[in-house]
Parts: C-alpha cells; sequence; structure tokens
C-alpha cells in the first residue's frame, strides 16, 4: 500500500474527518477575525502615516523639496514596514491557533465519537447474541426432524417425543423474543412514561403480589420490612424493576428458603436491598451480570434454571433512566443481595 493509499485510508476514519472539519471551522473563524483585524489597522495607519507627508509637501519652505520628498519617503516606509510585522504578527497567531485547534480538535472528535461507537459496538455484539440465541434452538429442532424423517423405521411414539422437543424449542423462542422486545422497548418506554412520586411500599406490594405464585411453587417465603419514603418515576417500571429482582431471587434461591425484601430511608435517597440464601455468584461474575446474554457458568448454567439473561440489563436500563443505582453482592453457596438506591423524592 503506496503512502497516498494509507493517507487516504486514515482520512476516511471518523476521528480524522471530524477533527478535519473542527480545523476547518476554528480557521474560517480565526481567518476571517484576523482579515477584519488587518484591514481596520492598515486602513488606520494608512491615515496616520501619509497624510504627514503631504501636509509636510503643502505646507513649506519650497528651498527643501528634496528634505520634504526624503520625509515622506519615510513616512511611507514606515507604513510598510508596520503593516508588514503586522501581517507576520497575525499569520504567527494563525499557525498558532492551527496547532492548538488540530490537538483540541482531535480530542473532541473522539471524546464526541466515543458514546456513537460504544453504541454501534454494543448493538453490534448484541446482535451477534442474539443471533447465536436465535440460532440454538432452530438448530436442535433442525437436527431432530432431520433425523426422524432419515429414519423409516421411526416409531410413532418417537414422533411424539421429537414434537414434544421442538414445542419446548418453541416455548423458548417465544420466551427469548418477548425478553428482546422487553429491552428494546424498555428504555424508550421509561423515556416515554409520566413521572410521578410513587411511595416504596406500594411498590413493593405490587411486585410481591406478582411473584407470590413462583415464591410458593417452590416453597420459598417473602420476608418483607416495611421501608418509608418514595421515589420519583414511574410506578409501573419500578415494580416491574423489582419483580425481575424478586424473580431472580426466587429462581437462583434453594427450595424452602427465604427472600428479604428490606431497606432504609436518609435525607436524600431511599434504599431497597433483596437477598436471597441461594447458589450466589463468583466475584469475577458480578461486573458482567447487567451485560445483555450473560450468564455465569460455575454457578447460574443453563442446565439448572431457564433464561437467556435479559432481566438484569432491563432492570438497569430502568434504574439508569430514573436516576438510580444497582448494586450486587454475592457469595458462591451463601446467596446475593441487590440494592436499588434511589434519590428521596
Amino acid at each position: 500500500m503506496t503512502f497516498l493509499q494509507q493517507l487516504q485510508k486514515l482520512l476516511r476514519t471518523p476521528v480524522l474527518r471530524l477533527t478535519l472539519w473542527y480545523v476547518l471551522i476554528v480557521m474560517v473563524i480565526s481567518v476571517g477575525f484576523s482579515l477584519f483585524i488587518y484591514n481596520q489597522t492598515t486602513a488606520q495607519l494608512r491615515e496616520d502615516f501619509i497624510p504627514r507627508g503631504r501636509v509636510m509637501q503643502d505646507f513649506g519652505d519650497p528651498f527643501t523639496e528634496p528634505i520634504r520628498t526624503r520625509v515622506q519617503a519615510l513616512f511611507e516606509q514606515q507604513y510598510e514596514l508596520t503593516t508588514g510585522h503586522l501581517r507576520n504578527q497575525l499569520l504567527i497567531i494563525n499557525l498558532a491557533v492551527l496547532a492548538a485547534a488540530s490537538l483540541a480538535s482531535y480530542y473532541l472528535a473522539k471524546r464526541t465519537l466515543r458514546p456513537i461507537e460504544e453504541s454501534l459496538e454494543e448493538q453490534r455484539r448484541f446482535t451477534a447474541d442474539a443471533s447465536h440465541e436465535l440460532r440454538t434452538p432452530l438448530t436442535a429442532m433442525r437436527s431432530e426432524i432431520e433425523v426422524a424423517l432419515r429414519n423409516a423405521n421411526t416409531k410413532p411414539e418417537e414422533h411424539v417425543d421429537i414434537l414434544r422437543s421442538n414445542l419446548e424449542e418453541i416455548h423458548r423462542l417465544e420466551e427469548l423474543s418477548r425478553g428482546l422486545l422487553r429491552l428494546a422497548r424498555s428504555e424508550v418506554d421509561a423515556k416515554a412514561a409520566a413521572w410521578d412520586i410513587t411511595p416504596v411500599s406500594a411498590i413493593v406490594d405490587d411486585a410481591v403480589r406478582q411473584v407470590m405464585p413462583h415464591a410458593a411453587k417452590r416453597h420459598i417465603t417473602l420476608d418483607r420490612v416495611d421501608i418509608t419514603g418514595s421515589w420519583r418515576g414511574n410506578k409501573h417500571s419500578f415494580v416491574e424493576l423489582l419483580i425481575i429482582l424478586l424473580d431472580n431471587a426466587i429462581k437462583y434461591s434453594d427450595e424452602k428458603t427465604t427472600v428479604r425484601l428490606a431497606g432504609e430511608t436518609s435525607h436524600r435517597s431511599v434504599t431497597l436491598r433483596v437477598q436471597d440464601h441461594g447458589i450466589g455468584m463468583k466475584a469475577s461474575d458480578i461486573p458482567h451480570i447487567f451485560d445483555r446474554f450473560y450468564r455465569a457458568d460455575s454457578s447460574r448454567t443453563k442446565n439448572t434454571v431457564d433464561g437467556y439473561g435479559l432481566g438484569l440489563p432491563i432492570a438497569k436500563q430502568i434504574t439508569e433512566r430514573f436516576d438510580g443505582k444497582i448494586s450486587v453482592a454475592s457469595t458462591i453457596g451463601e446467596g446475593s443481595t441487590f440494592t436499588l438506591t434511589f434519590p428521596r423524592a
């Protein structure tokens, strides 16, 4: 690749293209301002130097004509030197502006494009993960159907088993599709939702009522402590957020254990904690649990719990939308505690 081709390839990068636009805008302003200063200053100098020589020519002793001509030449020479010095100074200033604008523009361009690049990278990763998750059940269904079609001696009861297996895969696809739609719409719905002031106790009541059947199936007790204070945001979103955390706590807890809801109220914030006594997570998994499709291999496997790792990313989106914070502390074999903190209404 030649130097010209490398330069063209470099100039196609978004950062440098945006940098060039920033530099162009700054230099147009700088050069325009410099031309204005130069024109105004030279006009003033012309009025200051040139008339002096003309006055000496109009008034004076006629026997001193060579002297008057010499003085006039000196005035004009001084005018040229002054304007030349001004041009040089303005040129140096513009070169300095160009250098500073180039550095500042490059930094600003990188800072401006960083969120866009991160968003595009997240979108690419999301598309790749979603494609993989969708392809897995489809591949299983296709393999089972192909094997059944190739085997002419397949018994009717085996066909029934294959249909049941395919039906399970279809249910998984439906669950994944619903999760993807929830994830895609959660941020939009949160932005469009009306904000109001809702007591935390009312949010807990609604969420507990909806997850109670799931807890009863696994003989899990929901122990709650009344929490005073209110959150400012959308009640429906808050309830969905708490349902996600409670559902996870129930899902990953051992049977006949307790999921505890507690919290505290301070002058500035209201905190709610969801604590379970389940399988827990490794410390290395905790930084990634809010990533889409992430599943902790050692403690949360698809062999034991259904799901695609979309609930916690949705919970994080809702939390950040309403200026809150979500954190987790967990120990393998002892359980996990998710903490929600929102500004007090």
